[in-house]
């Protein structure tokens, strides 16, 4: 494998500058703001693999002069395999070769049915007194893989995957982005599976890892919306105990019938909701195209405070 690891180690260099040179492109005089940045990511995935694919492309002498394309597609399966979970170890950014990736989808289910044995093997969080970031690195073979199913559209693996996320008590943040970019491969073959353990098999309130089940409902949905979806979303709303979450995810989803709900809410809510979620409601009732004018605003922040009539008293 050391025509491997060197392979590897030369295109993270390459990304680690390409990630640079994308960061650099955010400028102002005060820095960034956090939309900014936000807007500014949303084309992250696109541009490194755009600035990165010609480095595939390049001869290298030490791969007998072919490119590292056409060394990755050569591989049989059990080698491809060994090739991937080294290339999470050394690449960053999850950011695993689109060849490699090519070569795996190639042998179909064996592959993948090999990876989900590894995901499932192994243990998602650090034993106890084991270095954190030690096991963060030994994990990443199996983010990638999680992430691998969706772009290889293996459904077999979405049921065991989202059992195993959800019987933790809190989401893993080092696993919930690669759980959703699974699902959003996985695309309608994802909403089904999403409502089942958001509405199904959650607690009452919808708490912890089944949270994460609607923002990736709402995620997948977005490009394909169904009536299907919003009514799950809007179950989800009125059972969810974080309502922030729930308010967010009714605004990205974009289906107008949430102002409706929204506002139902903020009037019921008037003397009890909490500042942020109320905020987060008229952002998300604004960007459904609704208007605010006629919410109450219970904090006072933007009524406008009418002085009183001076009658001549002393």
């Amino acid at each position: 494998m050391e025509r491997t690891t060197k392979l590897f180690t030369e295109f993270n260099q390459r990304l680690s500058k390409v990630c640079e040179a994308f960061a650099d492109q955010v400028s102002s005089e005060d820095g960034p703001t956090e939309g900014e940045m936000a807007e500014h990511f949303k084309n992250f995935r696109g541009y490194i693999e755009q600035e990165t694919a010609p480095f595939w492309k390049e001869k290298k002498s030490y791969l007998d002069d072919v490119t590292g394309e056409e060394f990755l597609s050569a591989m049989d399966m059990d080698t491809a395999l060994a090739a991937f979970c080294e290339s999470a170890k050394l690449i960053d950014d999850e950011a695993t070769p689109y060849p490699l990736v090519e070569r795996l989808k190639s042998f179909g289910d064996p592959a993948c049915e090999w990876l989900l044995k590894m995901v499932l093997d192994n243990s998602w969080e650090p034993a106890e007194g084991e270095d954190e970031n030690e096991f963060f690195v030994k994990f990443q073979p199996c983010v990638a893989a999680i992430r691998f199913f969706g772009a290889a559209k293996y459904e077999p693996a979405m049921e065991p995957v989202l059992t195993r996320f959800c019987s933790f008590a809190s989401t893993q943040e080092y696993i919930a982005d690669s759980v959703k970019v699974m699902m959003l491969g996985l695309e309608d073959k994802a909403v089904p599976v999403l409502i089942d353990f958001m509405l199904e098999r959650s607690d009452e309130d919808i708490t912890g890892p089944y949270e994460d089940m609607m923002i990736m409902l709402t995620s997948v949905g977005i490009k394909n919306q169904q009536n299907e979806i919003y009514q799950a979303l809007r179950a989800g709303f009125r059972r969810m105990k974080n309502k922030v979450i729930a308010v967010i995810c009714i605004g990205d989803y974009g289906d107008p019938r949430g102002i409706a709900l929204l506002k139902g809410y903020l009037d019921r809510t008037v003397h009890t909701i909490d500042r942020e979620t109320f905020y987060e409601a008229l952002s998300a009732i604004r960007r459904l195209g609704g208007e605010i004018n006629d919410i109450q605003d219970p904090f006072h922040d933007f009524t406008k405070r009418v002085p009183k009539k001076d009658d001549g008293k002393k």
